[in-house]
């Protein structure tokens, strides 16, 4: 019990131990599919992104403002002069909502107009970035530093004019925001290893997006693991089969020197899956921890013996209220025994109840009851003699009385019976009380015992009872055929000639069954089958049936009149039996273009 206990914990812990691994390698892989594909989109949201904003900037359209060419183009014959507040009041008047930075610039000098900040001016446009374009250089819009920030600049040339205009976004915590909500992920730009603008909080995890960036890879950081009782001590540890980054990132490069930092969080796809090993691990440990507690504890389960209440049988009970004896059933002899003479007598007198009068009386009625015939010779059993009782074979086999010996009685009630014994027989044995009739009584009618009563003994008659040599009486009545089974037994040797006359005998039976059968086969004459009324009418149902779906296209081969008769009868028996109608008529018509049958019934 023990054994069976602990073989079945060990089947169904690795059973659970497989299922938890193909369960987490899945959700594994899946998590990291999910991730990567994430990453992958964030960047390229992120130069749709940047694409969009540089035509938000819209250089080109200040630069065509009227105001704005007027401002910077110079008098006739005269070199245009420094731009002046004009120029930028009529740049700012295109641009709504006003950006971080705008500002016109040419050849002598540009002014600059900061958001929060006063009107510069300055007096070497070289320290303006994108300030070329006012001399027909071209004005990629790129990442560029003035005065210590990092904007993202746009320009375009004033035509007419050695002027350009040019716009710029500021590059900070807020414009990572605003990047971060449109590619869905975090979204950090870095210039010579230094962060300029991140969505990420100030911390720990800037640093580590620093370090990471020096030396990029699949991602950083240890996925945290927070669990009761034990708190983070299995982080790096969990989840099994997934690699244990906190974040999975990617490094983009930029125009101007700068490298934009995609990330994204591994904590939502597979920390639960963490916490779920290890709460299944730990359910598992209970599982085993109490399996083996149960096999030690087990005890082998004690027999359960439950006693069974056999109702004894109930007594046959016939209708008329008379219950016959019981019959004891004849024991076959053992394996050689010489049955050359006759069986031995019924047991003595003192092994069951006899009749008043004793063996004298039964030895009187013997003689006076059974009349003296000569016997046939024990070595002929020919059908047309008579068959010999029990009795007379034994008066046969000793004609003087003899004791009845323990061998005899054996022989009877079915023991052992051997050949020196089997001869032994005691004419005066008789049989029980209830199976001898009594003597008439005085109105001149025979009582009859309980035996007489039995409808398996045969009425009663002038010889001797084979089974047993008991006396019958005899009356006037003829005498009955014995009941199938209780003929008396005869065991005699077979002559050469009966054996001679058998086999003439099975010569001339197959010989007559031969003959038999072939006067049998010429003189018989098939039975008349009685023919339907409407067979007629079926038939001629039958052959429209057929021409009409020969009309339709359709197949008239696959059925057999016998088939259609058949279920024409069996329609004409539900019509009859429902309608009580005198008849059925059967009529063919066309149906949704197939041949149909439609019944009518005869009143």
């Amino acid at each position: 019990m023990r054994a069976r206990i602990w073989i079945f914990t060990v089947v169904v812990a690795v059973a659970l131990a497989l299922n938890l691994a193909r369960v987490s390698l899945s959700i594994a892989q899946t998590g990291e599919d999910t991730m990567r594909a994430r990453v992958a989109a964030a960047s390229n949201a992120l130069r749709g992104q940047l694409d969009l904003l540089d035509a938000r900037l819209a250089p080109r359209a200040v630069a065509m403002m009227p105001d704005l060419i007027e401002a910077v183009r110079g008098g006739d014959g005269q070199s245009p002069a420094r731009p002046e507040e004009r120029a930028l009041r009529a740049a700012g008047a295109v641009l709504s909502p006003e950006p971080d930075l705008f500002a016109v610039a040419n050849s002598h000098g540009a002014i600059v107009s900061r958001r929060a900040r006063p009107v510069q001016v300055l007096e070497d446009p070289a320290r303006l970035p994108l300030s070329q374009a006012a001399n027909g250089g071209v004005a990629v819009p790129t990442f560029a530093t003035f005065d210590g920030a990092v904007y993202r600049f746009a320009a375009s040339r004033v035509p007419g004019a050695a002027a350009a205009a040019v716009v710029g976004t500021l590059v900070d915590d807020r414009f990572a925001a605003q990047l971060k909500s449109q590619v869905d992920a975090d979204v950090t730009l870095i210039q010579a290893g230094r962060i300029l603008a991140s969505s990420l909080p100030q911390g720990e995890d800037r640093a580590r997006l620093t370090r990471w960036a020096a030396a990029p890879g699949p991602g950083y950081g240890v996925l945290q693991i927070r669990l009761p009782f034990v708190g983070t001590n299995l982080s790096g540890e969990l989840p099994r089969g997934a690699s244990h980054y906190a974040v999975r990132g990617a490094l983009l490069p930029l125009d101007g020197g700068v490298q934009a930092a995609l990330t994204v969080p591994a904590s939502p796809y597979l920390a639960w899956l963490g916490r779920y090993q290890a709460f299944y691990a730990a359910g598992l440990a209970v599982f085993l921890l109490f399996g083996l507690i149960w096999g030690l504890v087990a005890r082998a389960p004690a027999p359960v013996v439950q006693q069974v209440f056999t109702p004894p049988p109930t007594p046959f009970e016939p209708e008329d209220g008379v219950v016959s004896p019981p019959r004891r059933a004849p024991r076959m002899p053992p394996l050689g025994t010489d049955f050359g003479e006759a069986r031995s007598a019924p047991p003595p007198p003192r092994d069951m109840p006899w009749s008043e009068g004793g063996d004298a009386a039964r030895e009187q009625a013997i003689q006076t009851a059974v009349p003296a015939t000569p016997a046939p010779s024990p070595d002929s059993l020919d059908p047309d003699l008579p068959p010999r009782s029990g009795l007379e074979l034994a008066a046969e086999a000793h004609p003087e009385g003899e004791p009845q010996t323990a061998a005899s009685e054996s022989a009877v009630w079915g023991g052992p019976l051997s050949a020196e014994t089997a001869g032994v027989t005691n004419p005066s044995a008789s049989v029980p009380d209830w199976e001898i009739p009594a003597p008439p009584g005085a109105a001149g009618k025979a009582e009859f015992g309980f035996g007489e009563l039995d409808p398996s003994v045969p009425p009663a008659s002038a010889e001797a009872d084979a089974s047993n040599g008991a006396l019958r009486p005899a009356t006037n009545e003829p005498a009955a055929e014995p009941f199938p089974g209780d003929e008396p037994t005869r065991v005699e040797p077979v002559s050469a000639a009966l054996i001679e006359k058998l086999r003439e005998r099975d010569e001339e039976v197959p010989a007559q069954e031969g003959s038999a059968a072939v006067t049998m086969q010429d003189f018989s004459l098939p039975a008349a089958e009685e023919s339907d009324p409407d067979e007629e009418h079926w038939r001629e149902t039958f052959d429209r049936f057929r021409e009409l779906k020969a009309q339709l296209g359709e197949p008239a081969d696959r059925i057999s009149f016998e088939r259609f008769a058949a279920k024409l009868k069996k329609n004409r028996a539900d019509l009859v039996a429902k309608h009580n109608c005198k008849g059925v008529r059967f009529s063919v018509y066309e149906k949704e273009g197939k041949a149909a049958i439609r019944a009518s019934a005869i009143r």
